[in-house]
């Protein structure tokens, strides 16, 4: 897909496709569903069983809510848009300019994931991602983000005759 920058440059992007996506979702999830069940099982020992249901319930709706949505959050606005699954994949999270994503769109782009896609096995973002041309979920649709692929096959190589510079154009 072809992206332009603010300073009117044209840049040729990857698109990431559903499939890798999923795979880093799944890559992902093998870090966020341990850490849920340290932190729960911490809560839970420290309570001593003195909380009632409702409030071990309410307890683990927000370790989750803060897990899934800070995990996400923390790790692509520090890495440039890139959390532990993308890393894996050479997938990357960018702004529709091409730019590196910022927090606020991280946050953005964080929240409906949780809430919309996960609950619904990822139908809506599925769906969403078909119906976009650059592949965007619900979540990137409302952050102005898109994921590319940073790690792509490299062009075939030059001729010989392509290689080097024409005399008139030193």
């Amino acid at each position: 897909a072809e992206v332009v920058t603010g300073e009117a440059v044209v840049l040729d992007l990857a698109i990431a496709r559903f499939p890798s996506r999923m795979v880093a979702l799944m890559l992902d999830l093998l870090v966020q569903i341990p850490v849920m069940g340290v932190l729960i099982y911490v809560v839970v020992k420290l309570s001593a069983g003195g909380m009632n249901a409702a409030a071990t319930a309410a307890i683990g709706i927000s370790i989750y809510v803060v897990v899934a949505v800070g995990y996400p959050v923390i790790f692509e606005t520090l890495s440039r848009g890139r959390s532990l699954g993308k890393m894996a994949l050479g997938l990357r999270v960018v702004g529709d300019d091409g730019s590196p994503i910022r927090f606020r769109q991280a946050l953005i782009r964080a929240l409906p994931g949780v809430i919309l896609e996960i609950w619904t096995r990822s139908f809506i973002g599925l769906i969403a991602s078909r119906a976009s041309s650059k592949g965007k979920r619900l979540g990137d649709m409302l952050a102005g983000t898109f994921v590319i692929q940073e790690r792509v096959p490299r062009p075939p190589t030059l001729t010989a005759a392509m290689a080097v510079v024409p005399p008139p154009l030193y």
